[in-house]
Parts: C-alpha cells; sequence; structure tokens
C-alpha cells in the first residue's frame, strides 16, 4: 500500500522516536488509520543500517514464529520522498532514500495517564466515563459518573534474562549502575517462584500512593494481583524471552568477538531479544466488547475471585534486527562493566544465583 494515495503528511504529528525510528500519530479522519502509527528510519551510517524491508522480513520470519501471538502487529507500506520531507519530524533527521515504513497499532491511543517509574518500566492508567441511560416516558435522560479507571498498561524493558550464576550483578542492573541509574526492579526477580513477590514489589514500590489507591480502591482494579497471576504462567513472555535469549554456543559470547564476520545470526536475534519493549495491558473485561469476546482473547481472560473478570493482553515492539557493526560496542560496554559485576553497591541489592550447570551467560 502506497500511503501518500490515503492520506497526507499534515494527518502525521510527531508521537516519539528511539535511536534507529521515529515514530509519527494519525490524527486525520480516515477510519482504517484512526489509532495507528507511523514508523519510519532515522537517519543512520552506510554501514549501520537495516533497511525497514530486512526488518520486516526479519520479524516476520525469525521472530513472529517464537512468539506467534505477542508480537506487534505491523504492515508494510510504501513511501515516496516527497510524503517523507514533509513529515513534521521535531528536526529529527529521517533516511530519505528509504522506500518504506511501518504501520502499527497506538496501544496507548485513548484516554491515557502516564506515570514515569524508571528508564525500563512506565506506567498508564486509562479512564472512561461511565455513563447511565434511563427511560421515563419516552424522555432519555443521561448521567455520567466518576471516571474510573478500567485500563491499566506496564511498558517494560526487561533487557537480559539468563540463569545469574557468580556475579552479584546482573548485565542489566550492571549496566544501570554504570549509567548512574537508581535502582528500581531487577528482571531476574520475575523469572523465579522465589523471587517473584521481591521482583513485584520492587516495580510497586515506585507507583504514587494515590495511584495505587485510584486504581485498586477507587476502581476496584486488583492490579497487583493481576500482574502476579500474570507472571506465575510458566508460558508468560519473560520465561519465552529467557529461552530463546539464550547462548548456547561460546563463540556467541560478546566477550569472544574480534570482528562483524563472528555475529552469528541466533547472535543477531539474541540480541535484538535482549532489547525489546513490552506492553503489559489488564482491561476490565467488558461483555459488550467485540474485541474482549473475540476467539482470541478467550484464553486470556482472568477471573479474580470478588472482582470480576479482566482481559490481559501482552505486545512485544522494538524488534529491531541488529547490525553486526555494533559488535564493537557491545564488547566495549561488556568490558566496562567487568569491574561491577562483581562489586558491593550499598544502594543496590545482588541480583538473584542460580546454581546452574553449563550455563555459558554471567
Amino acid at each position: 500500500m502506497e500511503i501518500s494515495k490515503i492520506t497526507s503528511p499534515q494527518e502525521w504529528t510527531y508521537f516519539a522516536k528511539g535511536n534507529a525510528n521515529i515514530l509519527f500519530k494519525y490524527v486525520g479522519p480516515h477510519d482504517y488509520l484512526k489509532h495507528k502509527l507511523l514508523r519510519v528510519r532515522l537517519l543512520k551510517e552506510e554501514e549501520e543500517y537495516i533497511s525497514t524491508c530486512e526488518l520486516y522480513d526479519f520479524i516476520e520470519l525469525k521472530c513472529k514464529p517464537l512468539f506467534p501471538h505477542q508480537i506487534i502487529d505491523i504492515q508494510l507500506v510504501v513511501l515516496t520522498m516527497d510524503f517523507v520531507t514533509q513529515l513534521d519530524s521535531h528536526g529529527n533527521k529521517i533516511m530519505l532514500k528509504e522506500r518504506y515504513g511501518l504501520l502499527l497499532p497506538n496501544i496507548l491511543d485513548g484516554n491515557y495517564e502516564k506515570h514515569f517509574l524508571s528508564k525500563h518500566c512506565q506506567l498508564y492508567t486509562g479512564c472512561t466515563n461511565n455513563i447511565k441511560t434511563n427511560n421515563n416516558l419516552n424522555k432519555t435522560k443521561t448521567t455520567h459518573d466518576t471516571s474510573q479507571i478500567d485500563s491499566v498498561i506496564f511498558e517494560i524493558k526487561p533487557k537480559w534474562l539468563y540463569d545469574n550464576t557468580s556475579s552479584n550483578y546482573c548485565r542489566t542492573c550492571s549496566l544501570n549502575q554504570h549509567r548512574n541509574q537508581t535502582r528500581h526492579f531487577c528482571p531476574l526477580d520475575l523469572l523465579y517462584p522465589d523471587t517473584l513477590e521481591r521482583g513485584l514489589e520492587d516495580i510497586f514500590q515506585l507507583i504514587p500512593t494515590k495511584t495505587m489507591s485510584e486504581i485498586e480502591q477507587d476502581s476496584k482494579f486488583p492490579i497487583k494481583s493481576l500482574f502476579r497471576i500474570f507472571l506465575s504462567n510458566p508460558e508468560n513472555v519473560f520465561q519465552k524471552l529467557k529461552q530463546y535469549q539464550r547462548i548456547a554456543n561460546k563463540n556467541d559470547l560478546i566477550k569472544n568477538l574480534g570482528s562483524a564476520a563472528d555475529v552469528s545470526h541466533n547472535l543477531s536475534l539474541v540480541m535484538t531479544l535482549r532489547d525489546v519493549g513490552l506492553f503489559i495491558k489488564f482491561e476490565k473485561y467488558n461483555r459488550d466488547n467485540n474485541i474482549h469476546n473475540s476467539h482470541n482473547n478467550v484464553h486470556n481472560l482472568i477471573d479474580v475471585e470478588g472482582h470480576g473478570k479482566f482481559l490481559l493482553t501482552c505486545n512485544i515492539y522494538d524488534l529491531d534486527l541488529k547490525s553486526k557493526m555494533k559488535y564493537r560496542h557491545w564488547f566495549e560496554v561488556e568490558q566496562q562493566l567487568q569491574g561491577i559485576y562483581g562489586s558491593i553497591n550499598e544502594e543496590w541489592r545482588f541480583c538473584t544465583k542460580r546454581d546452574i550447570k553449563n550455563n555459558l551467560e554471567k
């Protein structure tokens, strides 16, 4: 689909950007494009550039077979230079020679309030006005109840997931210390039954008390219980990511890389999965919502005693294929972290350790 045939650049506004991509939000009248984002590649050095077509094939052929129901929907669209040059990129430089972009759903479309918790964890709470309609002698009276939270989304970057056998700090926590970030949670705590509660406490402790009260007391939304149920499922996305991030060949260890030629296809996939983002969405079940009752969501309903049913959906995004030329950056960062893995920092609790034989990771 050539996007310029159904929409104009003026119907797209700047939404967000990362290191490799920029996102535009649709604000025009076209029904098909409502609730959509357009993802376009930012300017990159030739040696590090991955085309949108190559990225699309990588997601469809390599990633979707691993996560058939969780990867965010994407559609390849044709761009023209005239269309791209007219987009308001807020001063960011776009790869003008790129002839394709990606169309994807805007998970955060709607009335959401953002709560920044930490670099790798954001919370979004959504409210709708409950409308009551009463008919009396053919006269309709409509009143608006107080807005209630009926949707809660966690946006999380799990980063590196593996069984830590010897280091005081895992790779993610070591890198956060190296960057002078404040500790929030260790992703490894979300993997095991005996550390799950600790991980949940860490995640929820930065949510303002007022916000938690609005969610759990005012809106009768047992978000912590729902998150616990999600993490207790042995097939949850964190466990799957850990499984597919596994390094099985010592040649794929970053410390053993000497050139771009040493970066295998498996390592490229692993490094992509170590940098994905997740939208974990909890919604109050609405029996009149066709999406909630769809065949795809029949197994995503959670019944919480005393609170009713909730729909849980999880979307993986940012599946960017990594250029092999990034091996230098990976190697340099790993060298910088060597002194942190076994260090002692009074402001950072040690990461959980597992006695796992033949584990190639730290």
